[in-house]
């Protein structure tokens, strides 16, 4: 299927913090959680706490983690196949990517997916949920 021949977006893809909740979930979509799985966070690191995803430090530190480039592509793997089921539909796909709080590691990752699906000539739009939102205590 060509998606590029579309102008809505075939992807969806929501960034959110777990501890605010996860956005209302809808069959057919690819929920992601980035907690635990090998990406250094930035919060732990003196000099780039309380900056966000959108920070080019923060940018580089994420994508140095050992896991990065790997778990980006089997988002990006797992997307593609679940779009190509969901296209025979007709049915855009929703891509929920969480981590704790919504504002670093999420935020990374989910660019970097919008990133690489756009550049397939996938269109795809990204909203970032908890990107402003202070961390709860």
């Amino acid at each position: 299927m060509t998606y590029s021949d579309s102008e809505a977006p075939w992807v969806r893809l929501h960034t959110f913090g777990f501890a605010h909740g996860v956005p209302e979930t809808v069959i057919g979509c690819l929920l992601v959680d980035l907690r635990g799985v090998g990406l250094d966070d930035p919060a732990a690191t003196a000099e780039l706490a309380g900056r966000d995803g959108k920070d080019p430090d923060v940018v580089q530190h994420v994508m140095a983690s050992s896991m990065a480039f790997t778990r980006i592509e089997q988002i990006v793997g797992q997307a593609k196949a679940l779009l190509d089921f969901n296209a025979g539909k007709n049915l855009a796909l929703r891509v929920l990517i969480g981590d704790d709080t919504g504002r670093t590691r999420a935020v990374v990752v989910g660019d970097a997916v919008a990133e690489i699906l756009t550049a397939r000539g996938i269109p795809t739009e990204v909203e970032h949920h908890h990107l402003g939102i202070d961390v709860p205590k």
